[in-house]
């Protein structure tokens, strides 16, 4: 998984596991970081299988989680993350990138 897309995602499921409590929330989220570090080596429909059994069981018991694990469902690996991504590439000078603001040597001819 992409790095922001990952992030964004886990975001998500944080807000959806808190409806069963902080411990509940800690708890799901070790588990989708171990198996968010495993997916390459686990077999993807039981991998499935175990989070859709999982999610639905937390719905059943908060019925209130529902709207936010309907949002997981709505994203798309495609939508648009949020984040700039800046580079400075063949420059002969130091350069400063911070949010929209830049300085230093910046060289910005083409070559």
């Amino acid at each position: 998984m992409a790095k922001d897309s990952w992030a964004s995602m886990r975001d998500l499921a944080a807000q959806f596991f808190r409806h069963g409590g902080r411990e509940e929330e800690e708890r799901q989220l070790a588990r989708l970081d171990a198996d968010q570090g495993q997916a390459a080596t686990l077999d993807r429909a039981a991998l499935r299988e175990r989070w859709n059994r999982r999610l639905l069981t937390l719905v059943e018991d908060f019925p209130e989680a529902a709207e936010d694990l309907a949002a997981m469902a709505r994203r798309k690996p495609e939508e648009p993350q949020t984040g700039v991504n800046q580079t400075a590439e063949n420059n002969t000078g130091s350069v400063i990138q911070i949010g929209r603001d830049n300085s230093g040597s910046l060289n910005t001819e083409r070559r």
